[in-house]
């Protein structure tokens, strides 16, 4: 698998309680990153549906940290109310749910990145993630990229079957 090969995803919200994914989460944005190529995604329909459409055509593997517990519920959920459509995706990997099954516990990426690669995300309160967007969305923007460039770090290590460092132990996940 090449770099061009796969997707890394991941989104931004205001509102919600972890304890009830997706109910009361809105999505802000969604920032895709493709090899080199970046793109960013509103809530807004025409926006959300050229997201959709790119999902269901991509033949790749679309990658997220905790996608199946939180991103990918909160696009399911948005895709259904904004455009009458399920959330279409041939191959997911999640790389916290490879985590957790090969060494049985959760990591933040911020904490996993750190130790991995001693490189950290952004400093960010997501309480203020609406106020951010609408005053200096190119911030937001900016918070987003980074987590897709640490996501897409971490999967080029799977990739080439380099381990990643969770504190304590260490894991090498399988490739998709």
């Amino acid at each position: 698998m090449q770099e061009g090969d796969f997707s890394v995803i991941d989104i931004e919200t205001t509102g919600g309680s972890m304890d009830n994914i997706p109910v009361g989460f809105e999505l802000l944005l969604t920032g895709a990153r493709c090899a080199q190529t970046y793109a960013m995604y509103t809530a807004a329909p025409e926006s959300l549906a050229q997201l959709a459409d790119f999902l269901a055509s991509f033949a790749g593997v679309v990658v997220t940290y905790n996608g199946a517990r939180f991103d990918l519920p909160v696009l399911e959920d948005h895709f259904g109310r904004t455009l009458g459509r399920r959330l279409e995706i041939g191959r997911h990997y999640d790389l916290m749910a490879e985590i957790e099954r090969a060494a049985n516990r959760r990591i933040s990426l911020d904490r996993l990145c750190l130790y991995t690669f001693g490189e950290g995300k952004v400093p960010w309160d997501h309480r203020q993630n609406a106020r951010v967007w609408a005053s200096e969305p190119h911030r937001l923007a900016d918070y987003n990229r980074r987590d897709l460039d640490l996501t897409h770090e971490l999967f080029m290590r799977v990739l080439r079957e380099e381990p990643l460092f969770l504190g304590d132990t260490t894991v090498v996940l399988p490739a998709p």
